[in-house]
């Protein structure tokens, strides 16, 4: 109980997997409870024994079935047998009942569905459990109601209302959400690649500069492989009794910036631990553009002062930039110029030395992507004046 109560109060560090798991057995929790508050409580209702039996022991199986997916980390699955389970709970409290808790059961079931925050989900068991309950209030809306409410009719549509006004609200914050979601999720995945290249051409010049310099790489440096070991040594006392083993691990780090990583990952007579810890350890690596590289690049570019915000300080599109056509395509000539000239490109041997020639260049204005930068207006006249811009620029 400890560990989930951390594990919630540290959710903002998990990955969408934990957070999943997470939801899974805090719901298997709260599903354990009713099914065994609803033993005793099946005694108000009609039931016939093979009901009263059976249904207990499909829910006891469902709750282990969901369990044991837990256990073997199929989140996803666990996530609808959960589902499932609610589902049945639901259909077993409206079974030959007319209760008010029956008709609050079918909110409990959609609530537990939003709570996974899964759009799919909510439309394939979210849509049918709603109709249940239309039909379910109806069917048994008078002595829902109750025999003194002055219009039952009235009454059950304002119950049934409430439950698709429910449903629909819901449906409407997901999809808004999604949307929202899916744009900011591109967004970060088109930075996200433009990040990598311009860390990659960093990366490679960086590299040339140590190799013209004749300077040893930071990773082979005896008292940084060191420093690293010890540092290993003493945090993983906190969380493991052998500290030791570590160390190893750390040595195996340092030996593979020596090897072809995906060739060790590969290698089939390799143990299946070796292998693992090559995968896991691949991402970390100092002597190619890693998520380690990239940390450190973001974490060196903290202390490099940069100039004051403005307004346009993000803008790169020209036509957002200047309001003169002049100045639109004056742009636009130096942008080919400086193309045209600066080393920006990796040649055949992996570094950062080659030119972009008038067809490259030319490539890129008429792709999609660089529309972010000059507009269809700019193309065209670029492309009616292709053959001054090789000439004179």
């Amino acid at each position: 109980m400890k560990k989930v109560i951390s594990r919630i109060t540290n959710s903002e560090f998990l990955t969408f997997s934990e957070v999943l798991r997470l939801k899974v057995a805090i719901v298997t929790l709260f599903l354990l409870v009713l099914t065994l508050l609803s033993i005793p409580l099946s005694s108000f209702n009609d039931f016939t024994i093979d009901i009263n039996v059976f249904i207990p022991m499909a829910l006891g199986l469902l709750l282990l079935l969901t369990i044991l997916l837990l256990v073997v980390n199929l989140n996803r699955s666990a996530m609808h047998f959960s589902i499932i389970t609610i589902i049945v709970l639901t259909l077993y409290y409206t079974y030959e009942s007319n209760h008010f808790y029956g008709y609050m059961m079918f909110f409990v079931t959609l609530t537990i569905i939003i709570f996974y925050q899964d759009i799919a989900t909510y439309l394939l068991y979210g849509v049918s459990i709603t109709a249940y309950g239309v039909y379910y209030i109806f069917e048994k809306g008078d002595a829902i109601v109750g025999l003194n409410s002055i219009n039952t009719e009235i009454s059950l549509y304002t119950y049934t209302g409430i439950l698709v006004g429910f449903y629909l609200v819901f449906l409407v914050q997901f999809l808004i959400s999604d949307n929202i979601y899916e744009k900011m999720n591109n967004e970060w995945v088109r930075m996200n690649k433009i990040l990598e290249k311009y860390q990659e051409f960093s990366f490679r010049h960086m590299v040339e500069m140590l190799e013209e310099n004749s300077v040893q790489p930071i990773y082979k440096n005896q008292k940084f492989q060191q420093t690293v070991s010890e540092i290993c040594v003493f945090i993983n006392e906190f969380f493991e009794k052998d500290a030791d083993n570590i160390a190893e691990v750390v040595e195996y780090y340092f030996f593979l910036h020596d090897q072809e990583v995906d060739h060790v990952i590969e290698n089939k007579e390799l143990s299946i631990t070796a292998r693992r810890y090559a995968s896991q350890l691949s991402k970390y690596l100092l002597n190619q553009r890693t998520e380690m590289v990239s940390m450190l690049f973001d974490f060196s570019t903290i202390f490099k002062e940069s100039t004051d915000f403005t307004e346009n300080r993000y803008v790169y599109n020209i036509d957002k930039l200047f309001n003169n056509r002049i100045d639109k395509l004056l742009a636009l000539a130096m942008i080919y110029k400086y193309l045209k000239t600066e080393i920006t490109q990796f040649d055949k041997w992996g570094n950062v030395k080659r030119i972009l020639t008038h067809e490259d260049i030319t490539e890129m204005f008429v792709s999609k992507e660089f529309r972010e930068f000059i507009s269809y207006e700019q193309v065209n006249f670029y492309l009616d004046n292709e053959q001054l811009f090789k000439d004179f620029l």
